[in-house]
Order: C-alpha cells, then structure tokens, then sequence
C-alpha cells in the first residue's frame, strides 16, 4: 500500500509538472516556432567512415555549446546594428562586418537552433542588399557601407546566407514573420542570375566581376548547389557543381591536392591575383568534404584525401598557414583557420588516428589577440561537422528519442535503471545518453528521473 501510494504520488507530480510545461509553451512568444530539429544531431553521415571523431559524443556536444556562446559573446554585437544584430569581426579590423561573417552567423544559427539571432542576422542583411538583390560585401561599425567597393556582393557569403534560408524552413516552418521558403528561393535565383557566368556554369566570385577569367576555388561549395537544385527545381545547379570540379581539376598539383586560392577556369593563375595556397584556398576542402559526407560524392573524396595526405605528412603540430600549391611552405604561423579546415578534410578519410589527431588540435588550437574572427569562425564550422553535429538539414530525419534507453543499447531495461542511479550518485554523466535519461526533459539528470525510470519499467 506505501509503494502504491509514492508512485501514485510521483504521477501526480509529474502530470503537474507537464501541465505546467503546457502552461510555458503557451507563453512562449509566437516568433518562436517549434525547433523539429534541436540541438545536438549527433548524426550519422550517409557516406564516409566517420562522422563523429570526438571520443565522448556528450562532451563533445558540451564543447560546442561553451564554444557557441564564447562565438556569440565575440562576434554578435547591436552596436551599429540599426535595430538589429550583426556579426563583427574583431580589432584588426576595427570590428567591421563582412557579408561572409553573416553567412557564418546564420548557417550557425539555425544549426543551434537560435531562431531570434538568426532572424535579427537576415534582418540586417536586408539592409545591405544591392540593387542586384544581395548583399554588399563590407560595412563598418557604424552601419555604413565602406565605399564604392564595398556595395558589390561576395558569392561565398550569399550562397552560405541562402543556404542557411534553405535550412531555416526546414527547422521552423515558413508560417512566422519571414517566410524562409520564398526568401530563400528569391534569394537562390539572384545568385543564378548574377553570380554564374551564363553559359559555362563558372561560379563567379561576385555579382560585378569574375567568371571564367577569375574564380576562387574556395567559394565552390558543391552540396549547397545539389540542394539548390532540388529545392527550386532549377537543375542546372548540379552543372554548376559538375563545373567546380572540372576547375579544381585543372587548378589542382598534381602531387600535393593543394589548390590556389584564386584561378581562371582553365585552371591557370587569374592577372592580378594569388596562386598560393593560403587563407582563401584553405577552405576549399573544407567545404568539398561536405559534398562526400552528404551525397557521397567521389571526386569530392579523391581531392580531399590527396589534400588529407599532403597534410598528414607534414604532422598535425606542424601545419603552417601558407604554402605554393606544390607544397613549398611559405609562412610560419600554426592557425585556427588552418587546422580546423584540415581537420573538416579528415572525414573523408580511413586514417582514423590522423583523424582524431586532427581534430583533438583543432580543440586545441583557437585564435587569440586582434586577429580572431576568421579562423575561429571556421573552427566552430568544423568542429560541428567533425561531432557529427552538422547533418543535411535539407534532408535530415531526427532519430527518434528513446527515453529511458541511458546505455544506448536500443532498449529500456534494468541495466539503464542501473546505469541512471551510477551517473546520479556519482554526478558522472559522461558514459551514458543523457538525453534518454532525462525522462521528464526538464534539462537536468536527477532522482525524478530515477523515479520515473523505474515506473517505466514498472508499468
């Protein structure tokens, strides 16, 4: 009569606390709109060995939190924002902001599923949009777009700003106060149009310029243009993809994979412009081994494994920030932006101690002083896609929770029920599926869950 008594109790309690979660939800502000895709992914890429190089998923999913909000205290700033939010970059700069920084802010928005942030970012970009429908490249602290060259659009920050549109509808909905879905696909259709050359399918580097005269390899980003493709129904996108490995080809060393950080289509040094491998080109695999973890692209792996090698030979300590394409070192710093992106290239891999490597110096190794915004930006890009937290969005099915299910074997049985108890006595969470064993979702691992855990079982 006593057991029966407490776990009638325990109900009552936990009937309250979910009328009082229904009560919250009520109140929560209409912009907010369910999040169908929540923070962590902990995903499995459809190709590739690996997907995740951490070697505890829970800590590395805590890594990227403390990581998202030491980016978002840096970087994310109303000053000079005219209402809204914008990203800046850092001192060197006197905390001006670049297209290609809304790109990231928004990409990494929607992946951590901060709705508000990431409304306020495309809000500012709206601001700043040419009169070719995009954005300009460079505006300073004050919100004042920095002459003449800066109105002009950077093709890598719309199509990441575009993209991250695409994703947006597919984690919120297209019901609130923007309509992702026909931003992004006015959006998409602007870059079409203005920032390929028509007829070649070469991505120009901007809206004003380039072509097949001037391109930059690290721009190609293959899988967003498969995803064009699909989501506006306009396929010439995938010629698009088709021809950014064409260039590479040509581009490429042979004997290193290392590409330059700008070209013309026949793959020979653009007038005017660098030909070493350096902090444009570094990037290139970096977005290329998206294109294989994704859609498993080959060629996609063949450039980033020949890059991954190249690498992997000099030693993850020692990877400098600037060498010719033919593999001659040419500068002498050891940079976030070098090893993150290196680290991104791993996943193409089978080389799995040169990829945990890799990636344990890319927790390692973070920017510091005047000089922050870029690499560390792409650090916290890679480090999302390296955890297996960086899935296609466009395409993702969240796997469904189990509850109670603490030790991950696809089961709800006594061994969890003994599992939950040891990480509660212990305050050690590290070993078991937190998010399972948080049964009443409340954020924290503690004897409620215990207790309801064990009606489960029960019942």
């Amino acid at each position: 009569m006593i057991r029966k008594f407490k776990y009638k109790r325990i109900k009552t309690l936990v009937i309250a606390s979910l009328f009082s979660l229904n009560i919250f939800s009520a109140c929560l502000p209409a912009s907010a709109a369910a999040d169908n895709m929540p923070f962590p992914y902990d995903s499995k890429y459809p190709y590739g060995t690996f997907s995740s190089l951490a070697d505890n998923q829970s800590t590395a999913d805590q890594l990227l939190l403390t990581e998202w909000e030491q980016w978002k205290n840096e970087r994310i700033t109303t000053s000079g924002a005219k209402g809204y939010k914008r990203v800046q970059r850092d001192a060197s700069t006197s905390f001006d902001t670049v297209s290609e920084g809304l790109g990231y802010g928004m990409i990494l928005a929607v992946y951590f599923g901060e709705q508000p942030l990431f409304d306020d970012l495309y809000r500012y970009v709206k601001l700043f949009l040419n009169s070719n429908g995009l954005m300009s490249w460079h505006i300073d602290s004050s919100g004042n777009i920095v002459g003449t060259d800066g109105i002009g659009a950077a093709t890598d920050a719309d199509e990441d700003i575009a993209i991250a549109l695409v994703f947006a509808h597919k984690k919120w909905g297209s019901n609130g106060s923007i309509q992702y879905e026909s931003e992004a696909k006015n959006y998409i259709s602007k870059i079409f149009t203005k920032m390929v050359e028509q007829g070649t399918y070469v991505l120009k580097p901007g809206d004003t310029f380039g072509g097949s005269n001037c391109t930059n390899p690290s721009y190609f980003a293959p899988a967003w243009y498969r995803i064009f493709a699909d989501f506006t129904g306009n396929t010439a996108w995938n010629n698009v993809a088709d021809k950014c490995y064409e260039i590479v080809d040509r581009a490429k060393n042979s004997n290193t994979g290392l590409v330059p950080d700008w070209c013309t289509a026949n793959g020979t040094q653009a007038s005017g412009r660098g030909f070493d491998f350096k902090y444009d080109a570094i990037r290139y695999q970096w977005r290329t081994a998206i294109d294989y973890s994704w859609y498993g692209t080959q060629k996609a792996k063949t450039n980033c494994d020949q890059i991954s090698n190249f690498f992997k030979n000099i030693g993850v300590s020692n990877i400098k920030d600037g060498y010719t394409i033919s593999g001659s070192q040419i500068s002498s710093n050891h940079s976030a932006t070098f090893v993150s992106c290196c680290a991104a290239s791993a996943l193409t891999g089978e080389d799995a101690t040169y990829a945990r490597n890799i990636y344990n110096e890319c927790i390692r190794v973070k920017d510091s002083g005047n000089y922050t915004y870029y690499g560390n930006s792409l650090r916290l890009m890679a480090l999302l896609y390296t955890t297996g937290n960086f899935p296609n969005l466009y395409k993702y099915t969240p796997q469904q929770e189990l509850k109670g299910d603490v030790n991950n074997d696809n089961t709800v049985d006594a061994l969890d029920f003994a599992e939950l108890k040891k990480a509660v006595l212990t305050q050690v969470f590290t070993n078991i599926n937190v998010s399972n064993a948080d049964m009443n979702s409340d954020g924290s691992i503690d004897a409620i869950d215990i207790a309801l855990l064990k009606l489960k079982l029960l019942n």
